[in-house]
């Protein structure tokens, strides 16, 4: 199977600040209640409809009991009914059987078309914030952990930041929320070890793409604080709370930096750290949040 990687990067284009010395409290979520996304006032250049009906399938899927969607629990109906808010929003009437095979194959197909969408402005966000999410679905989908995710908030909208100021913010959090990861490794194994490193090696390369970025503009990189107020994990069950906490936290930044890229390699960044985090919730038994797109 293509690893998320892979995805991403051939979707995308073929192919706060911690102040050293200084402990920073907890990361929480930002964004305040929304109903479905309204239609962009102005046309899209895209020809929506080309992918409205991907949505609208991986919802078919879900909602069918695909391969692997067992493993997504009570998440499936939630999931489905944002999967078809976006895709009425993206074509209003648009319809779709269940795609044949898996569902984590069906999320991963329909993932990497959404993020390879050309189109720019709102409903470019809607369609690469809703393409990194059909791939998380896709690796939750495909899991064996045992944990599944707990009901969560219904949509909730963030607001849009210039790119630059998205990826400060994105690396702000991630720098929190690898501090936390590691202390939570500390009392992980066996597969919980595997995939909180797996997490953790992908905020790192997220980090290290992001502050390259930043630098060849001459904009200021924030340093990570020494230290973030997170608590103490005693045991594994610890460490999954702390984890489920601040990977929560990761999401809103990561869609920010979605929503406001301006070239497919930040957008690749953001989708990266958007699905990092959203699989890193789930197995965490995090209480994981639906978006059918971003307003």
């Amino acid at each position: 199977m293509l690893t998320r990687r892979v995805i991403l990067a051939a979707a995308v284009g073929g192919a706060l600040a911690g102040v050293t010395g200084c402990v920073r409290r907890d990361p929480t979520v930002s964004g305040r209640p929304t109903g479905t996304p309204s239609a962009d006032r102005s046309p899209s250049p895209v020809a929506l409809a080309q992918y409205a009906g991907l949505p609208a399938g991986l919802a078919a899927a879900v909602r069918a009991g695909a391969p692997g969607a067992d493993r997504l629990g009570g998440f499936r109906d939630r999931a489905a009914a944002a999967f078809d808010a976006q895709a009425a929003v993206l074509a209003p009437g648009t319809t779709a059987t269940a795609p044949a095979g898996s569902l984590a194959d069906s999320a991963h197909s329909a993932g990497a078309q959404l993020l390879g969408a050309s189109a720019r402005g709102t409903a470019a966000a809607r369609l690469a914030a809703a393409g990194a999410y059909a791939a998380a679905i896709g690796s939750l989908a495909s899991t064996t952990a045992p944990r599944t995710p707990t009901e969560g908030p219904s949509s909730a909208t963030v607001t849009a930041l210039g790119d630059a100021e998205a990826m400060t913010a994105l690396i702000t959090q991630l720098s929190a929320a690898v501090y936390a990861t590691e202390a939570a490794l500390a009392h992980f194994s066996g597969e919980d070890t595997r995939w909180a490193r797996a997490t953790l090696d992908g905020h790192r390369a997220t980090l290290d793409g992001l502050a390259a970025e930043l630098t060849r503009r001459s904009v200021r990189v924030p340093a990570p604080a020494v230290a973030y107020d997170i608590g103490r994990p005693s045991d594994a069950a610890s460490a999954a709370t702390l984890m489920a906490r601040v990977q929560t936290a990761v999401l809103p930044d990561a869609c920010r930096v979605v929503r406001a890229a301006t070239d497919d390699g930040v957008r690749t960044l953001g989708a990266s750290a958007l699905q990092d985090a959203a699989v890193a919730v789930a197995r965490s038994g995090g209480a994981l949040p639906v978006w059918p797109g971003w307003a």
